[in-house]
């Protein structure tokens, strides 16, 4: 309790010559509150625990999100989204759309490896969202997003002949996010086990099959 204490005021004493509301403050919470969430779980991100882990005071979280609640739903999904958007921004691109998926897919895996002792993070973020009103609205905006520029994609590598026409678009977008979710789970479970990247492979080898296969029976 006493480092907690000399933590927290120390930090804030730091930043009091900041102006109230300056994004420095507003980040450090967003980061304080996903510390908290890895390294305690959910039900030990207090506020206390994340303005301490901040340099902030309690009336910091009020100020900038509303409610404890808000910033842990910002901190999670908020960031699940910023770390995805690079990567599917590639979604958005001309060019072929076997090489998009391919490009895309590489660079999500990058942005696993990169960020992969965050996967409880994630974790407890998708669990939450199945408690909370709150943040499964947050999620599903997030995944619904994700989803519909997924099932686009995969609607024009069916149009092009990339896979099989019986590859149904939102259906399969949906798969691909339920089976990152147990990617994640499961690496995370047995971390000396296959990688993502090679049950990645696993599965787009599936789709190439299932596309060669269907283009030699022919119609």
């Amino acid at each position: 309790m006493l480092l907690s204490y000399i933590r927290m005021n120390g930090r804030a004493d730091q930043r009091r010559a900041q102006p109230k509301g300056s994004s420095g403050t507003r980040d450090d919470l967003l980061r304080a509150a996903r510390v908290c969430v890895r390294e305690q779980g959910l039900a030990g991100a207090t506020s206390r625990e994340i303005t301490a882990e901040a340099g902030a005071n309690l009336a910091a979280i009020t100020y900038h999100f509303g409610s404890k609640d808000e910033l842990i739903a910002e901190a999670l999904f908020g960031e699940i989204e910023r770390r995805l958007r690079p990567a599917l921004q590639g979604l958005e691109a001309a060019g072929d759309p076997a090489q998009l998926m391919l490009q895309t897919v590489q660079a999500l895996l990058v942005e696993f490896e990169r960020s992969k002792r965050d996967t409880l993070v994630y974790l407890e973020a998708l669990l939450m969202a199945t408690r909370d009103a709150g943040y499964r609205r947050r999620a599903l905006k997030l995944y619904r997003s994700v989803g519909d520029e997924l099932a686009a994609l995969i609607a024009a590598l069916v149009a092009d002949g990339a896979i099989p026409d019986w590859v149904e678009p939102e259906p399969m977008a949906s798969l691909i996010l339920s089976v990152a979710n147990g990617v994640a789970l499961q690496t995370r479970l047995d971390p000396s086990g296959p990688d993502h990247s090679a049950m990645a492979g696993q599965f787009a080898g599936l789709l190439l099959a299932a596309s060669t296969a269907a283009t030699a029976v022919g119609p």
